[in-house]
C-alpha cells in the first residue's frame, strides 16, 4: 500500500462505465467510458484491502445519460507500517462519490463529452476532503486506429492534513490531467485499458504532485456480458513538500482483482 495514499485517481471513476438503454438493444461494452451502466463490484488487492463499488444510471429522451457512482475502500490498519497482508480490510480508508453526465455533440470527431463532479474523502496516513469538476471527451476510433481514447482534465479544491507532520488543515487548489485508453481483444467484449494521470495541488503549507499509471484487463464471464472479471495493476508516485521540506515517498505498486455485475 502507498505510504502517502494522497489522492484517488479521478480518471479511475470514469473508467467504471455505466449504459442506459433498452434491454433488447443493450450490448454491454465497459471499454467505452461515455456509456453508463447500473452496476456493482467487489475488488481485492494484494494487501487484502477491500473496495466496494456501486453505480446507478439513467438516460433522458434527448439522448443524454447520467450516472451516480459511490465507492469505498477498507484496510486492516490505517497506519501503513502496521498493516498485515493476511488480514482483510475492515477499517475505513477512503471513498469517492461521483456524478457523471454524458452529452452527444453531433460532431464526427468527438461524438460525446462527459462532465463529472467528484467528492473524495481520505482517512489514512493523510486526511483530505476534495472536490473536483472535470470533463472527458470521446475521440472517434476511426481517427485513433481502433483504440478508444478519452482525454480528461479537471480542476480540484479542498483541504488536506498529514497527521504528525502538519499542524492543521491546508486549503489546496490544483488540477488533474488524464488519458483513458482502451483496446478490445477479439469480439467477445474483453479489453485492456491504460490510464495515465497527473495531479497537482498546492496550498500555503503543502505542495504535491501525484502520477499514476493503471493497467487493467477486463473479461466477461458469460455470454450476456453481465458478469465480468476485473484485474488492475497500479503504479503510483507522489512528491510531497510540507513548508518546503520534501517528504520521502517511493514508487508504489498495487494489484487488484475483482468481480463486477451489470444490472
Amino acid at each position: 500500500m502507498k505510504k502517502f495514499a494522497l489522492l484517488i485517481p479521478l480518471s479511475l471513476g470514469l473508467a467504471l462505465p455505466a449504459h442506459a438503454g433498452s434491454e433488447s438493444e443493450r450490448v454491454i461494452d465497459p471499454a467505452d467510458v461515455t456509456k453508463v451502466y447500473t452496476q456493482a463490484a467487489l475488488m481485492l488487492n494484494g494487501s487484502s484491502d477491500i473496495q466496494f463499488q456501486g453505480q446507478v444510471s439513467g438516460g433522458l429522451e434527448n439522448g443524454q445519460q447520467f450516472a451516480l457512482l459511490a465507492e469505498g475502500t477498507f484496510v486492516d490498519e490505517s497506519n501503513t507500517a502496521l498493516r498485515d497482508p493476511d488480514k482483510f480490510g475492515t477499517e475505513y480508508s477512503n471513498s469517492r462519490i461521483q456524478y457523471f453526465h454524458v452529452f452527444e455533440t453531433g460532431t464526427k470527431a468527438t461524438p460525446k463529452v462527459g462532465l463529472s463532479l467528484d467528492y473524495i474523502n481520505t482517512r489514512n496516513s493523510i486526511k483530505n476532503d476534495l472536490l473536483s469538476v472535470g470533463g472527458v471527451v470521446a475521440i472517434n476510433p476511426a481517427y485513433t486506429g481502433g483504440f478508444l481514447v478519452f482525454p480528461r482534465a479537471g480542476l480540484m479544491t479542498g483541504s488536506m492534513e498529514i497527521p504528525g507532520v502538519t499542524s492543521s488543515k491546508d486549503d489546496l487548489t490544483g488540477y488533474s490531467l488524464g488519458l483513458i485508453t482502451a483496446k478490445h481483444l477479439g469480439d467477445f467484449g474483453a479489453y485492456v485499458s491504460l490510464v495515465p494521470e497527473w495531479q497537482d495541488l498546492s496550498g500555503d503549507d503543502i505542495d504535491m504532485q501525484n502520477f499514476s499509471f493503471k493497467t487493467s484487463l477486463n473479461v466477461p464471464m458469460n455470454s450476456a456480458r453481465t458478469w465480468w472479471l476485473n484485474t488492475r495493476y497500479d503504479i503510483t508516485k507522489a512528491d510531497v513538500d510540507v513548508k518546503g521540506v520534501s517528504m520521502p515517498n517511493d514508487w508504489q505498486t498495487e494489484a487488484w482483482i475483482g468481480v463486477r455485475y451489470y444490472f
